[in-house]
This record gives structure tokens, C-alpha cells and sequence, in this order.
């Protein structure tokens, strides 16, 4: 049996064992790995992961670690004067060699690994019996310390791992993400995820190595959890391995484990967000759609904007509304200037994949919102439009409708706006989300008319009629 395997379920020692297998090569494998490839890494990483190196926010991981404590860098030899230096032979290397201290830990991990098993009590593997020495939160994040159980599973006196999954814990900051003083940990059900991302940060890591600028775990700039989720999915579709039609859920652990302030907040982006960006970000729909999240950000004065570090890290409601599932229609559409965000194509992708609207209603709004538009084209009334764009209520926006099907009875059209069972099976199959069949229908019409639109002189309109459509007035 081989030491680690895919997806063992705990997302500090997943992390860990995507970050052995990348420095280890891209074609590394869990089921490869030896104990002299464990020894390699720990050889080869414990040198650069140290707070003396710069590795400064490995407190809000391993706080009291042999790595971060600072009684660990004062030697007790009597002669040395160099306390925070000393390499003298006979220094007390235990306490003035964070390096040795570190592979020394590793060390004794390495040499009590087991295979895996069938069952067992480790909580990180559930397959081999903890072997390893007793493992507080300078060991593990978010577990308890010293006497204190309330962080323990069932109030024991420690985390039951074994010795494997406790090396592999130790070399998680490989794949880590600094968040505005915490940290990002990904976990997923998909491998092939897991691996994108580590390659991301350990190339980070080797990168501070070769340029001798060690400045920690991977840090691209966003202190918003949030933003920072959706951009390490933009940047895992790039790998050619994500061009997959795999189901893949992408879940973030926002932690710190420092020791006066610990955190941890889980977001989770669900399979079908995640299936939509993916197609997006591959597809000609990359312009549109970053449009469409630049419009999602509050609070920016854009007319100072110079680059996106301006605003990368203010609260995004596209972003929030998609976690929480909650419909971004609106965000496709730029109301003032009467125009849409990307096109029908890319709004219909948005409305399968993550709304799981069926094609059948998806075609019915648009053919609705077809009609609509050649009805005001055909009569010249942009009042329609202004109507149906500030209807605030159900019976407001239906009222509209009724105007619409006047208009194109008068005009001689044949086929009627809708059929009965289109108006209670595709545009209100549940009347209360009104509003959405609205936009939609909206985002149509500015489609087809916004050339039409400009020219007779209908976009950027400071208009100030009522917003309300109940008390619409008959037109002759």
C-alpha cells in the first residue's frame, strides 16, 4: 500500500500532499511517493520556510512551532556571542537552528510512517492508527493547545493523526494563499483541481527561492476571501488539465491560527458557478464576462481608477451574489446607456448552468422579448420600454404586457405575445421572481435595439417620470 493517496478528505493534509507531489515534479503522483522523496522535500524546503528567511506569517499557522517561537533561536552555549547567529559546533543546536529543529520534527514523523491501511483512528486519513506524538495547534491548525480541549475532536487531550498525514501537514504552506493577514486553503473534489492550484503556489515558492526574495506562502494581493475564491478559479481554467467536463466544487477555508485571534470562515463555490467559469474564461466570453464583474464592485470612483489593485479588493455583489445564490441578471445589463453586457449566448450559458433553466423556457423569453422589441421598433414607442424598465411591482410589469399586446394587435400581428401556457410555465412559473423575467426580457430588447436606440437619440435619458407603472394611462 502506497503511503498517501487522491483525496484522502482533510484539507491541510490534501494541501500537503499536493504540495509534495508538485515539488517533487508535475508528474508525481500520491501513489509514487517514497520516504526518501519525503526526505528530499523536507531537505529541500525546510531551508526557505523558516520566519529567519522571511517566512514571517508562518505564526498564523504554527504559532509556538519550532519555526516560529522565538525561544528557539537563542543558543545556550556559554561562549557564543552570537545568540541569534551561532552555528558554532558545539552550540546547542536545539535552540539556535530553526532549520535543524524543523527537520528534526520531520524527522520523527518520517521514521514511525506507515502504509495505509484499511481503518484506523488518524482524522486525516481514517486509515492508518495515530502514531504520531501528541499534536496541539502549533502542529495543527485550528486544533487545541496545551490544556485547553475545546478545539479537540470529543475533548481529547490532542489531534489524533498519524505520522504521515502530520509530515504532510507541516509542508501545507506550500499551497497555501495569504489573505490580508490569514490564509486560503482549497479543498475540492476534484484532484485535477487541487493540483492546478499547487502548482500555482509552489512555482511562487521555487520562484522566491531562485530570486533568494523569500517572502511566504503565495500572496497575489487580495485581502477579500471572496475575491480572492474567484480569482484562484480564474486562474486554475487556464491549465490545459481543467479543460474537463468534470464536476468540480471548490471549497476555501479562511483561516488564522494565531493564537489571540483564531478564524475560520468556509466558502463554498458549487459545482455549476464553477462549471460556468470555467466555459467562460475559455470561450469568447472572457471580455463580456470580466465586464460584467467590473460592474459588480462597490464603492469605486472609477474616474481614479489606474490599474485593478484600485478596486481588486472592494466587497464585488456578483461575486457575493453567485456563493449565495442569488440571481446576477441584473449585472448583464448597463442600464443607463440601454445596452447589454455580452450577448443572449453568454446570458443563456449563465441561466443553464447555474439558474438550471430549461432551454424550453430560455427560447419562450427570448422569443417574448423579440416580439417586444419589434413591437416598439414598429410603433416608435421608447415609452414601452421606459415603462417595462421601471415597473416596480408584478401587477406593473403585467400592465406593460397588456399595453405591448394592444400595440402589436393594432399593428395586425397573427401570432399573439405569448400563449397561456408560455405566461405560466416560461415567464412566471413563480410569479414572486417577477422581476427577473423582466430583466431578462430587458436585456433582450436592448440587444436587438440599442443601435436603434442611439439613433433616435434614447440612451443616457435624465429622465425623471414616475418609476411606477400601476397607474399607466391608456395611449391613443
Amino acid at each position: 500500500m502506497p503511503i498517501y493517496e487522491k483525496l484522502m478528505g482533510n484539507p491541510f493534509v490534501d494541501s500537503g500532499v499536493c504540495g509534495i507531489c508538485e515539488w517533487l515534479g508535475p508528474s508525481v503522483q500520491p501513489e509514487q511517493i517514497t520516504r526518501e522523496d519525503l526526505e528530499q522535500v523536507v531537505n529541500d524546503v525546510a531551508p526557505i520556510m523558516q520566519t529567519d528567511a522571511g517566512w514571517g506569517n508562518l505564526h498564523g499557522i504554527f504559532p509556538n512551532s519550532v519555526l516560529t517561537n522565538p525561544s528557539y533561536n537563542k543558543c545556550k552555549t556559554a561562549k557564543c556571542r552570537m545568540p541569534n547567529k551561532c552555528t558554532t559546533l558545539n552550540a546547542t543546536f536545539s535552540k539556535c537552528d530553526r532549520i535543524e529543529l524543523f527537520k528534526d520534527l520531520c524527522a520523527k514523523y518520517l521514521n514511525t510512517i506507515c502504509e495505509l491501511g484499511q481503518n484506523g483512528d488518524c482524522i486525516g486519513c481514517g486509515r492508518r492508527v495515530t502514531n504520531a506524538s501528541p499534536l496541539r495547534r502549533e502542529n495543527i491548525p485550528l486544533t487545541g493547545s496545551g490544556a485547553l480541549r475545546n478545539f479537540f475532536p470529543v475533548f481529547t487531550e490532542r489531534a489524533p493523526y498519524c505520522s504521515a498525514c502530520a509530515l504532510a501537514i507541516q509542508l501545507c504552506p506550500l499551497t497555501l494563499v495569504t489573505s490580508g493577514g490569514k490564509f486560503l486553503t482549497l479543498h475540492s473534489n476534484s484532484w485535477r483541481a487541487l493540483r492546478s492550484w499547487a502548482r500555482i503556489c509552489v512555482s511562487d515558492v521555487r520562484q522566491q527561492e531562485l530570486q533568494q526574495d523569500i517572502t511566504g506562502c503565495y500572496n497575489p494581493g487580495f485581502v477579500t476571501p471572496r475575491n480572492g475564491l474567484f480569482y484562484m478559479a480564474r486562474k486554475m481554467v487556464e491549465f490545459q488539465e481543467m479543460h474537463t467536463d468534470e464536476s468540480i466544487a471548490m471549497q476555501v477555508y479562511y483561516f488564522t491560527n494565531y493564537g489571540q485571534e483564531p478564524k475560520l470562515e468556509v466558502l463554498y463555490m458549487p459545482e455549476s458557478v464553477f462549471t460556468f467559469l470555467r466555459v467562460v474564461y475559455q470561450s469568447e466570453f472572457k471580455t463580456a464576462w470580466l465586464e460584467i464583474v467590473q460592474s459588480g464592485y462597490k464603492k469605486v470612483k472609477w474616474d481614479k481608477v489606474q490599474s485593478e489593485e484600485d478596486y481588486k479588493n472592494n466587497p464585488n455583489s456578483v461575486y457575493e451574489n453567485l456563493l449565495q445564490s442569488r440571481s446576477i441578471i441584473g449585472f448583464f445589463i448597463d442600464w443607463r446607456a440601454r445596452k447589454p453586457r455580452g450577448n443572449w449566448e453568454l446570458l443563456s450559458l449563465y441561466l443553464k448552468e447555474v439558474r438550471e433553466m430549461t432551454e424550453l423556457r430560455i427560447n419562450a423569453l427570448k422569443q417574448v422579448g423579440d416580439f417586444i422589441a419589434e413591437s416598439i421598433q414598429k410603433t416608435n414607442k421608447i415609452s414601452r420600454l421606459r415603462n417595462l424598465e421601471r415597473a416596480r411591482s408584478y401587477p406593473a410589469f403585467r400592465n406593460v404586457l397588456r399595453y405591448v399586446i394592444r400595440d402589436r394587435i393594432r399593428e395586425g400581428e397573427n401570432e399573439p405575445l405569448f400563449s397561456l401556457d408560455d405566461y405560466v410555465e416560461h415567464l412566471f412559473p413563480e410569479p414572486q421572481f417577477w422581476s427577473e423575467t423582466r430583466d431578462l426580457l430587458t436585456f433582450r430588447i436592448y440587444e436587438k435595439l440599442h443601435d436603434w436606440l442611439v439613433t433616435n437619440g434614447a440612451v443616457n435619458e435624465d429622465d425623471e417620470e414616475d418609476n411606477e407603472t400601476d397607474e399607466l394611462q391608456e395611449e391613443n
